[in-house]
């Protein structure tokens, strides 16, 4: 693929999913967590006439699938155009900040009180799918099916830590989980995978402190691979990992629309 943001979602995903390729687009499908928008989905190659011929193409795909999940593999697309496009569709047109760490990271250390660790028992992940239910209805996400998403996800998460391709860092006050990121790679790249912070220890530099631990992790195991981030601009994540030394590299497109 061409976009950085894709060949990463593959990345944080081997093992987990299939992907038909065709002379406009690709099809990728996620059997074990058809509830996952961005692993169930069509990405095209090329833009094409009007909005019908994508949706076409994606209800033809994926007959199964009570979501749209649609982006296209063209780096620097314009939102306008694609907006445009699917104005009166009901779906939701979303541009995305592929941010890439070419220098030195800015770095921080963890608040007084708190301890950066990798995931080790299963009450860590209950707590990082708590923490994340509340940001994704915060962001307006219905809450049905959102429990079982968050535990596919965590499955999914751990399989791939147990092959050796990832790990996932909490930052802990006791044995509480008060923020935690992922991090996956290759020897070419490497991929932050969802930063969340609890709602009471937001604004603390508990992010910060994660993102050095993810990245110390993954040099020592792949020097040479590049740091990439997906962020939205306008986002207190975005903001942070410009701060810390991130800087655009490309923006992708998708729409979406949420299972009914």
């Amino acid at each position: 693929m061409n976009a950085l943001e894709f060949t990463t979602d593959l990345l944080v995903q081997t093992g987990q999913y299939t992907l038909d390729t065709y002379p406009n687009r690709y099809v990728q499908i996620t059997p074990d967590e058809p509830n996952f928008w961005f692993g169930n989905r069509v990405i095209f190659r090329t833009v094409l006439d009007d909005a019908k011929a994508h949706l076409d193409h994606f209800h033809a795909d994926l007959p199964e699938a009570r979501h749209i999940c649609i982006s296209w593999d063209i780096p620097g697309l314009d939102r306008a155009q694609i907006a445009a496009m699917f104005d009166g569709t009901g779906l939701t047109v979303e541009e995305a900040d592929v941010l890439t760490l070419t220098g030195p990271l800015r770095r921080s250390t963890a608040p007084a009180g708190v301890t950066i660790r990798p995931f080790q028992t299963p009450s860590d992940w209950h707590q990082s799918e708590a923490i994340a239910k509340v940001h994704h209805i915060e962001d307006g996400l219905p809450e049905a099916g959102l429990d079982t998403y968050l535990a596919g996800h965590s499955a999914t998460r751990r399989a791939l830590i147990a092959q050796g391709l990832g790990q996932w860092f909490g930052a802990f006050k006791g044995d509480t989980v008060v923020g935690d990121m992922g991090v996956f790679h290759d020897q070419r790249l490497i991929r932050y995978q969802s930063v969340q912070t609890h709602k009471d220890h937001r604004r603390q530099g508990i992010c910060a402190a994660l993102l050095c631990a993810c990245l110390d992790w993954a040099t020592s195991r792949a020097p040479e691979a590049l740091p990439v981030i997906v962020a939205n601009a306008d986002s207190d994540a975005g903001r942070l990992y410009r701060r810390a030394g991130f800087a655009l590299a490309e923006t992708t497109i998708s729409a979406y629309r949420p299972t009914e």
